[in-house]
């Protein structure tokens, strides 16, 4: 019997000290109620109470509509003091809604990895014919070509440092379907008006060019057909935009001889260019070139600097777009020769939309290849095509292309064109006709 009340007793101690904590706890919190207006407005801390008081103003709160002792609107500085009321007067507790789970982290951006490629494929039947000879080059026919496979891989560290490195597998004449490295470089992007890369990247102009143009899988733009000037080479380059994106420039100091040749010369070569766009769809841009194009080591001396001037302006909207590009250069063929030459022409290309898909394009160049050497040496380009978007990574065009040479042969990027009997005919003539594709993935 003892032992059963010296347990009844123990228990009774532990409910009163345990009663007695919480009053203490209850009786420690600060709960005020004021009626105004026909409002309860409650609260549980004094300075919330003061600053209401001076203002009336709760800010931040937790309205109650009919929910008072006699149907009034509670206003309360937040959950507790709304609890504290409705238990104070015996109401219902106050249901919370349930919180919203929070979100969840965003995931980084950063590192990542993007693979990609571009193929420029065709099906075409050419002629290319020697008119003084009366021969056509071995060539000449029917077939399937996939003039160029890039293949590329960029890395993101972080919004500031990066690499990128894409392979060039094409026809290479001779040496058909060699392999390349296009771009091998590392990237700091400091800021919008300033980005640096050192390696094998793009050069200011064939770039520039090709993007406002829009078929390069149909053929080179005009400086890069004709081999005066190239679209990468290994160096340290600087790119950036400036004034909302209006002004655009970037610049390069080069080894000269172009991406496929990633040897040392005695000097560098520099290329550059600075664009503007006065309004939307118009853009103007200058640029130029300077250097010995590579020849320049310690064992050999070139005899000239080669030096090109690029002038561009084009306009384009959603219905059309229509472009002329001008270049002059001097002694580009011949840096290692002991003769001087000029040379200069211009192109120009538009294109007409009649739906988002179908558009015909066009384009014309003029040149004269070597004004002093060769002055009756002139070559005419042009093409016309229809144009569809199959889908977002695939273009295809149903085109046409000629080009002729006259006063002797010249190198361009469709093969050597001319005649080798000027006495008989003075020209050579190349044709094309056919469906050319781009595919990017």
């Amino acid at each position: 019997m003892r032992r059963k009340l010296t347990a009844w007793t123990a228990l009774a101690l532990a409910l009163a000290l345990y009663a007695s904590a919480a009053s203490a706890q209850v009786q420690g919190l600060y709960y005020r109620e004021v009626v105004k207006d026909g409002r309860v407005y409650v609260f549980n801390t004094p300075e919330k109470l003061k600053a209401w008081e001076a203002s009336g103003d709760m800010g931040a709160a937790v309205t109650l509509v009919g929910r008072g002792a006699n149907g009034e609107t509670l206003v309360a500085e937040n959950d507790t003091a709304i609890d504290l009321y409705l238990f104070k007067h015996n109401l219902e507790p106050y249901e919370r809604p349930t919180p919203k789970p929070a979100a969840p982290p965003a995931p980084s951006a950063y590192p990542k990895t993007t693979i990609g490629g571009r193929i420029f494929a065709d099906f075409t039947s050419k002629t290319n014919k020697d008119e003084g000879a009366g021969s056509k080059s071995s060539d000449s026919g029917v077939g399937v070509d996939v003039k160029r496979f890039y293949f590329a891989a960029q890395h993101d560290f972080d919004s500031t440092w990066s690499v990128k490195f894409v392979t060039d597998i094409g026809d290479q004449g001779s040496k058909r379907y060699d392999v390349f490295v296009k771009n091998a470089f590392l990237q700091m992007k400091v800021r919008p008006e300033a980005t640096f890369r050192i390696g094998a990247a793009d050069l200011p102009w064939v770039p520039f060019v090709e993007g406002l143009q829009g078929t390069r899988y149909l053929e080179n733009v005009l400086i890069d057909r004709l081999g005066f000037g190239t679209s990468a080479d290994w160096g340290l380059h600087l790119l950036g935009s400036a004034a909302d994106g209006k002004l655009g420039y970037a610049f390069s100091a080069v080894n000269g001889k172009g991406y496929s040749n990633p040897g040392r010369t005695k000097s560098v070569d520099f290329e550059g260019r600075v664009s503007f766009e006065p309004v939307k769809g118009l853009t103007l841009a200058v640029g130029g070139y300077t250097g010995k194009l590579g020849n320049e080591t310690f064992t050999t001396s070139a005899k000239h600097t080669a030096q090109r001037l690029d002038a561009l302006a084009a306009y384009a909207n959603d219905r059309f777009r229509v472009g002329a590009e001008y270049f002059s250069a001097d002694n580009w063929k011949t840096v290692a020769s002991t003769s001087s030459d000029k040379s200069d022409g211009y192109s120009g290309w538009f294109g007409v939309n009649f739906t988002k898909q179908l558009s015909l394009i066009g384009r014309y160049d003029d040149v004269k290849p070597s004004k002093d050497l060769k002055p009756a040496l002139k070559d005419t380009y042009y093409n016309l095509g229809l144009q569809y978007q199959l889908t977002k990574n695939i273009a295809g065009v149903l085109a046409y292309k000629h080009e002729e040479v006259k006063g002797g042969t010249l190198a361009v990027s469709n093969g050597t064109i001319g005649s080798t009997n000027l006495a008989v005919n003075d020209k050579g003539k190349y044709d094309e006709v056919g469906v050319w594709f781009l595919y990017n993935f």
